[in-house]
């Protein structure tokens, strides 16, 4: 990892010095992440595993980045300078920084980090947790045989109460908590060892991905 360049202005050496150990921490935890993926697709660590750690280190990034903001953190320049693209591709699609198809950056499409500049603290905390659950829903069904009832339907359960007590929010008739929680309902009752097929993983997967952006263009008129 390459040290933050010199900031301008008054910051002081120990701000400095924060600022570089948060980046480190920062850099140090996307890396951590993409080797957690590259360590279940060959096997290494069990999906349980992978998936627990996979949300302990999304959730770390978000408090680190958070921490940083507050001192005029780029997470665009970061991403440059450090070339998370191209040296840790995995971590970079968990974290929606690029196109699913394509390894091009889009800013607009970065994890929605920026809502966490907003006080007061407590909507940054709601945020973290569902942006958190939203990216463990999305991989989870990913899984194989890990994306079974009694691992889905928690998940959804915890987006179904942050949307409920979400502030600002607090709108049953918002589409996607409807939609999510119709969800949970088709499931919730099936057998808690039962494997979702692929044709409903697939579904679960492509309204994940349409309830997160929402959630995200929703923040923006809040």
């Amino acid at each position: 990892m390459k040290m933050a360049e010199k900031p301008r202005g008054k910051q002081s050496e120990s701000d400095m010095e924060t600022q570089w150990e948060l980046e480190a921490e920062l850099y140090s935890s996307i890396a951590t992440l993409d080797m957690l993926g590259k360590n279940y697709n060959n096997g290494l660590i069990d999906a349980a595993t992978y998936s627990l750690q996979m949300k302990a280190y999304i959730q770390k990034i978000i408090d680190v980045r958070k921490n940083l903001e507050k001192k005029g953190f780029d997470l665009t320049q970061f991403i440059e300078k450090e070339k998370i693209i191209e040296n840790y591709p995995d971590a970079a699609l968990k974290l929606r920084i690029v196109k699913v198809d394509e390894t091009v950056m889009r800013p607009e499409e970065e994890i929605p980090l920026e809502i966490l500049k907003l006080s007061p603290a407590k909507l940054a905390t709601e945020t973290a947790d569902l942006v958190s659950n939203f990216i463990t829903l999305i991989d989870c069904v990913q899984l194989g045989d890990y994306a079974r009832v009694d691992n889905i339907v928690p998940i959804m359960d915890d987006i179904i109460l942050l949307l409920e007590n979400y502030t600002g929010l607090h709108d049953k008739n918002y589409w996607v908590y409807k939609e999510i929680t119709a969800w949970r309902d088709k499931l919730k009752d099936e057998p808690p060892d039962l494997v979702i097929d692929s044709e409903d993983a697939k579904k679960i997967e492509y309204d994940a991905v349409r309830w997160f952006k929402d959630f995200r263009q929703r923040l923006r008129q809040l």
